[in-house]
């Protein structure tokens, strides 16, 4: 009897096992891969069967399609926060990713060991800038329309490698700025300060022009600096340069220019051209110099002369004298010299007179009673020249050129002719005095672009010459 009933407990078990495993593989028939993680599951529980409780070991699944499953409790298997679609994209947090993983919410990374790893190797471990000043939005989409906007002020703090930037700014469009940087009123538009060091200080500002690809177009200015205009004053100035102070050594140097290499003519290191001024109204200065002006060159110009406060009147007059031309180079020395008993006298010249000069000249003249016998009696050798056929005990005046001979006078003569060269020929150095127009001077030929700008600035009201200091046209 206890045979039978333990049968029939068994068969009884058996057939709820069964009842129970084709309930779970209907409900698994809604999609194809969710068929395959039940059918898993289920000969995990059919794995080892527990007399009595077998039934009580079947999870009950609610899975979607696409979702990732999780297990809720010990026995049920529901939705997780993740998906994957057709295509592989993963999303979390949104049921429709875009890209292979689509995140909607925040990514931490809790450890020093975790970070974003890119293609290259670099890990980033936090974020660029360690903090940005700013208000609750930041203004703009980036547009050409609606620009970024920050507010201010706002500090990038941080190093970079040598020979870095912080920051890299990139313009693609052709005739557009890199960067412009308006100052607020009587404020300055840019302001830049080299790094101090124990050694050598930093460059405040390099800059360098844009190279031309064209062998006939001239390229870019490394600084193109205008002083701003003026509606009643006195305009501003293009360039205010101040060299460093020096407690302990030389002040620094105000401005160092350099010109540029060429196989064919090198470049000027600074080239000024005077400020036109309206009718009737003299033309500004190309240079004015307030203090001691040092030329280790030549020094070409079209004339010359000194000019001092008036010696009568220095309160209200200047005194000007022309410099003495010749087509040599040529020193002038004089002086006067009283006779001896014999009517004769020795001259003697400074110790480096004859390194200096050659092809000497000579003037004497009588002072006090005609002497129409004077004369040169010994031409100079060893710095000295004697005087003769004068009345005794009277002075005469004498005067004694001579033409440079040092190294550098005779590897640097003047070429008292010259032709032009191709392209100035039919141009003027003073076309004015010529009655030709401005256009006429060499300087068009040597720098159309620049004199171009030059000469529109000079018919521009200040506001439309403000909009061509912007232009850099």
């Amino acid at each position: 009897m206890m045979n039978i009933t333990s049968k029939t407990i068994s068969l009884t078990v058996m057939t709820s096992v069964l009842i129970a495993s084709a309930m779970v593989r209907g409900q698994s028939q809604q999609g194809q891969s969710h068929q395959d993680r039940s059918q898993k599951g289920q000969s995990q529980h059919k794995a080892s069967p527990t007399p009595g409780r077998e039934a009580e070991t079947v999870a009950h699944d609610t899975n979607t399609p696409g979702r990732i499953a999780k297990f809720t409790t010990t026995k049920t298997v529901a939705d997780s926060n993740i998906i994957e679609d057709g295509s592989g994209k993963i999303g979390i947090g949104t049921p429709t990713p875009t890209s292979p993983l689509t995140v909607n919410g925040v990514i931490e990374t809790a450890t020093a060991q975790g970070g974003i790893k890119f293609p290259d190797g670099s890990l980033q471990t936090s974020a660029g800038l360690g903090t940005v000043s700013r208000d609750d939005t930041l203004k703009g989409d980036g547009t050409q329309a609606s620009p970024l906007g920050l507010p201010v002020p706002l500090t990038v703090t941080g190093g970079t490698p040598s020979l870095t930037s912080v920051l890299v700014v990139s313009n693609t469009g052709a005739f557009s700025e890199g960067i412009t940087a308006n100052g607020g009123p009587k404020g300055t538009g840019l302001r830049a300060q080299g790094g101090s060091s124990n050694t050598i200080g930093g460059t405040g500002v390099i800059a360098t022009g844009g190279s031309s690809l064209a062998s006939t177009v001239t390229a870019g200015g490394g600084v193109i600096a205008v002083g701003g205009d003026s509606s009643n004053g006195q305009g501003g100035a293009g360039v205010e340069a101040h060299g460093g102070q020096g407690p302990l050594g030389a002040g620094g140097t105000a401005i160092v220019a350099v010109g540029g290499f060429s196989s064919v003519n090198g470049g000027n290191a600074i080239e000024a051209i005077a400020g036109g001024g309206g009718a009737g109204v003299p033309r500004g200065l190309a240079g004015s110099f307030d203090g001691n002006v040092e030329i280790t060159g030549l020094l070409s110009k079209a004339g010359g002369s000194f000019k001092i406060d008036h010696p009568l009147d220095p309160e209200n007059k200047y005194l000007s004298h022309s410099f003495v031309e010749s087509p040599d180079m040529k020193n002038i020395y004089d002086g006067v010299v009283q006779l001896n008993n014999n009517g004769e006298a020795i001259v003697e010249m400074p110790e480096w007179f004859g390194a200096l000069n050659g092809d000497f000249r000579y003037l004497l003249t009588a002072l006090g009673a005609p002497m129409p016998g004077l004369y040169i009696a010994e031409e100079i050798a060893n710095n000295r020249f004697k005087i003769s056929g004068g009345t005794a005990r009277m002075k005469v005046s004498w005067q004694v050129t001579g033409i440079r001979r040092d190294a550098w006078a005779n590897k640097n003569r003047i070429r008292v002719e010259e032709a032009k060269s191709e392209r100035e020929r039919g141009y003027y150095l003073h076309p004015d005095a010529f009655g030709q127009p401005q256009e006429r001077g060499v300087g068009w030929t040597n720098h159309p672009e620049l004199m171009n700008r030059i000469k529109l600035r000079s018919t521009l009201s200040p506001p439309a010459a403000a909009d061509l200091n912007l232009q850099n046209q």
